[in-house]
């Protein structure tokens, strides 16, 4: 830009000859002009756009760091001026006084001609105190509407400014607008503005270049970019026009083969000039030093910095930063977190090198210390790392156990252990054991074994604080090791049981509860994978409990997902409700928040839908495993799998609703999927195929089902014994069925048989209630009947009576008096009874409601059980279109539920047989 001294020219209608006539000064000329850049400049019209619609406001801030582009965007929309209101354009010095700075507005409205002769006269005619309310009188008269341009509003320090443009920003009217530009917000009253609507805000966000710009940007300069180039240069600039526009130059300067556009870095001298002429030049000397020393971390905090620096004002300095726009970004205002632009991070990291290189082990070893001391173990071993403090670093990974493990943190976590010697991944106990955490989470069996081994030789030579810490860890690696492709071995199991019991009494540190909760949550996984329930429940208490006391919040809501389901398919199901709430919108879903609170939740709604299935709702059972997105819920090594656990629920409420056939299909592909590696699951896959061949009346398949189950190594449990007991009722023998279930009718018993879960147990009461009615003991059927109901009814268990069948529906209607404590829940199961039965013979209801073709195609899906989402992808169609069908078609029917449709399309005659309607839905 060029500067000239020039006297203004005479307003128009001016009188030459009117006495005393006030003394001009002399203005710089390009002041009152709209800048034009000397470099090439890409016309961005979402700005232009963007500043067209924000100087509708009485007031537009423009507020970003240096090299934003805020002057550039506002001069190419006033030059364009693509309204009908006229534009003043001032740009603004440090050294501009009052009288200077009025003038200078006085003589671009006189320009502009925007107002009357005498009213401009009367605005020369003014001091520079009156200036201001003058020119509100002023802007009534204009007849078109003014808009006033401050260009590098930051710079103006003269009080008297301040307080005049003060007074406009409160009381100028419509016809005055006006648009500030500045690196920072000024001091002036604009709270009150952006609260009552009349303020527009224009930042850095806003002004930074987009993907399509930068294109657009590169293709104007003749630069060849390719888009993963130009992602990752924006990545680094974060839109930063002036980075973008350094890059360019560099790769103009030094064109070649070997010149990437990427390789813009702050120890470029380029950067570094401009950046410390436009920003850490204009800083105080104290301000300078804290930005080296606080470079040291990616992030930072009021605290951090006081730690770092050993003074006390870290939050006031960085909020102050912020506020400046000094490239220093708030990441959380709340809890006061903040990052430096990568550049400026870069740009410091290289003069804490060159100016103070002897501060940056101690720097860095408080850095790791604080980010230990507030559960953030990935940083603190970078730090430690980088400080080749091996020591501390083999500390911190053991105090975090389980926290550096998760698996969200897994590739994190191996980038830093690969910067530690080989001889501490070979010797160090928690080194190894985080290496083994690692490959785990990779599915590399071969090398977590390998650590593994490492580790347990490193906790026999440790000394004793360190070996209560890592010995359960340890454990619990090698449970999950072992659970990882197949049913973990019972004695590895036991082994990790005596271990965790042993060591329970001396935990008394955080690291400690971290290790004990990281093996009883490996041990009660382990034992759900080889349907232990008991042992399971027992071991996710504990899981629970530790993982609770050892802060990690995130790990303990995972625990509590799966307690949750441990409870339910045991059968208490108040416990369950509890446990699962808990995790979905309770205390610890919000205390551990992010992903992790979000995978469990979604682990707790397969437990809210066993529940549901306890309770005979089918319709929620359905509904939440259809909105359980098994992707995201990810697996720990160890695990059951969630896609498993999923379609065994399903099965079972396919088998409540009467839809056999669809049980057996999603059965058998379980089976196929599952079953071969995992012996325990395969069992209760038998089972339930088994019951299904029982509820269909094939006594012959439910034989040759029961002979496999008494072939494998689980058919002690209660499932394949109470499969057999209700084999034989449906034979008749009687005895033989009481027989089978007798060692499952009390609770002592049940637990001397390996753990009866409750809902075993009230099958168990009602099998032998029958078989005692069908030998003629009355009194004793009785009895066990009252003793069903009350263990059931605290739970409103009623799926488990519905399943035992018309015999246990004819004792609960014969057996149960008015007068039995009882008889209110036992009213009750009987009314489901009665819901679920079949209609009766006679003429067919005739249909009353008329559906769309599209709306009958969707209900003719329903029977095959098939989610939502599966009838989408049948039908083509999007799931948001099958619902809408779906809600239409319920309504219409006068149903609310899954199961209240497909009985009512039955009975009307739309539908047909779960298979037909599947294999012919139009």
């Amino acid at each position: 830009m060029t500067s000239t001294m020039s006297r203004p020219e005479a307003p128009q209608g001016s009188h030459k000859g009117r006495p005393q006539e006030r003394p001009r000064p002399r203005f710089l000329e390009d002041k009152l002009q709209i800048p034009r850049s000397h470099f090439p400049v890409l016309r961005r019209r979402r700005l232009t756009g963007l500043i067209e619609r924000a100087t509708r406001h009485p007031v537009t801030l423009v507020s970003a760091p240096a090299g934003a582009g805020k002057t550039v965007a506002c001069a190419t929309w006033a030059a364009a001026n693509p309204g009908q209101q006229r534009v003043v354009w001032l740009t603004l010095d440090a050294g501009d006084k009052s009288s200077w700075f009025w003038a200078y507005v006085c003589a671009g409205l006189t320009r502009q001609r925007a107002a009357p002769p005498d009213a401009l006269r009367s605005l020369e005619d003014s001091s520079p105190e009156r200036f201001p309310m003058r020119l509100v009188e002023a802007a009534q008269l204009f007849t078109e509407p003014v808009t006033l341009v401050l260009d590098n509003v930051h710079e103006v320090t003269d009080e008297a400014v301040l307080a005049g443009l003060d007074l406009l920003v409160r009381h100028a009217p419509g016809s005055l607008r006006l648009v500030l530009s500045a690196r920072q917000p000024p001091p002036l009253q604009l709270a009150r503005l952006r609260v009552a609507g009349e303020l527009a805000d224009i930042g850095g966000r806003e002004l930074a270049c987009t993907p399509d710009e930068a294109d657009a940007y590169f293709a104007m300069l003749g630069l060849d970019v390719d888009q993963a180039a130009r992602d990752e240069l924006l990545k680094r600039t974060e839109g930063w026009m002036a980075g973008l526009r350094l890059a360019a130059m560099r790769a103009r300067a030094c064109p070649g083969p070997g010149t990437r556009i990427t390789d813009l870095a702050g120890d470029e001298p380029m950067v570094t000039d401009y950046l410390w002429d436009e920003v850490l030049g204009r800083q105080p000397a104290e301000t300078r030093m804290f930005l080296l020393r606080t470079s040291i971390t990616d992030d930072m905090s009021g605290d951090l910095a006081d730690t770092l620096t050993g003074q006390s004002d870290g939050a006031r300095t960085l909020d102050r930063l912020m506020r400046e726009n000094s490239f220093v970004e708030a990441l959380d205002r709340d809890r006061g977190e903040y990052r430096y632009h990568p550049l400026l991070r870069e740009v410091l990291t290289a003069g804490l090198h060159r100016e103070i290189p002897h501060e940056i082990p101690v720097l860095l070893g408080r850095a790791a210390h604080w980010y230990a001391a507030h559960e953030r173990p990935i940083e603190a071993l970078h730090c430690a790392a980088e400080a080749e403090d091996w020591d501390y670093a083999a500390q911190v990974l053991a105090e975090a156990g389980a926290g550096a493990a998760m698996k969200d943190q897994a590739a994190e976590l191996e980038a830093v252990l690969a910067l530690f010697p080989a001889e501490r991944s070979a010797d160090d106990p928690a080194v190894a054991a985080a290496w083994a955490a690692v490959r785990l989470w990779e599915g590399d069996r071969e090398g977590a074994a390998s650590y593994l081994d490492s580790a347990q030789r490193g906790v026999e030579r440790s000394a004793p604080a360190m070996r209560r810490i890592m010995e359960p860890t340890v454990a619990a690696l090698r449970v999950m090791h072992a659970s990882s492709r197949t049913d973990p071995d019972p004695g590895l199991l036991a082994a990790g049981r005596s271990l965790a019991e042993r060591s329970q009494p001396r935990v008394s540190t955080q690291p400690e509860h971290r290790g004990i909760g990281l093996l009883w949550f490996a041990l009660g996984t382990a034992s759900l994978r080889r349907w232990e329930i008991q042992e399971a429940r027992r071991a996710l208490r504990r899981a629970d409990r530790e993982l609770g006391a050892g802060g990690l919040a995130g790990f303990q809501a995972r625990a509590r997902a799966w307690r949750a389901l441990a409870e339910a398919w045991y059968g208490d199901l108040v416990a369950a409700e509890r446990s699962a709430g808990d995790v979905r919108g309770g205390a610890a879903a919000r205390i551990a928040g992010g992903a992790e609170a979000g995978e469990a939740s979604l682990l707790a709604e397969l437990a809210c839908a066993q529940v549901s299935l306890g309770r005979d709702d089918l319709a929620a059972a359905q509904r939440l495993l259809d909105d359980v997105d098994q992707q995201r819920t990810g697996q720990f090594p160890g695990e059951p799998s969630v896609s498993a656990v999923a379609a065994l629920i399903r099965a079972r409420v396919m088998l409540a609703d009467g839809d056999g056939t669809a049980a057996r299909t999603v059965l058998s592909r379980l089976r196929e999927t599952w079953g071969p590696a995992h012996p325990a699951l395969s069992d209760v896959i038998t089972v339930a195929e088994g019951d299904v061949a029982l509820r269909a009346g094939n006594v012959g398949r439910a034989r040759a089902i029961l002979l496999l189950v008494e072939d494998s190594e689980h058919f002690d449990r209660a499932g394949g014994r109470l499969l057999r007991g209700g084999l034989l009722i449906a034979e008749g023998d009687f005895s033989a069925a009481l027989e089978a279930v007798q060692p499952f009718l009390d609770r002592a018993a049940g637990d001397a048989a390996g753990g009866v879960t409750r809902q075993e147990r009230i099958s168990a009461l009602l099998l032998a209630s029958v078989a005692h009615r069908r030998l003629g003991s009355a009194d004793e059927a009785a009895k066990l009947v009252e003793q069903a109901l009350a263990l059931a009814e605290p739970d409103r268990a009623y799926r488990v009576f519905l399943d035992g069948g018309a015999a246990v529906r004819s004792a609960l209607t014969v057996m149960v008096p008015p007068t039995s404590r009882h008889a209110g829940f036992a009213s009750r199961i009987l009314e489901r009874f009665a819901a679920q039965a079949p209609r009766p013979a006679g003429t067919p209801e005739q249909p009353s409601v008329s559906l769309t073709d599209s709306e009958r195609a969707v209900l003719c899906f329903l029977p095959s059980h098939m989610t939502n989402e599966e009838i989408s992808q049948a039908l083509f169609l999007s799931i948001n279109t099958v619902k809408t069908h779906l809600r239409s078609a319920y309504r219409k029917l006068g149903v609310g539920s899954r199961r209240d449709a497909i009985a009512r399309g039955r009975r009307i005659g739309l539908l047909l047989t779960a298979g037909a309607a599947a294999g012919n839905p139009h």
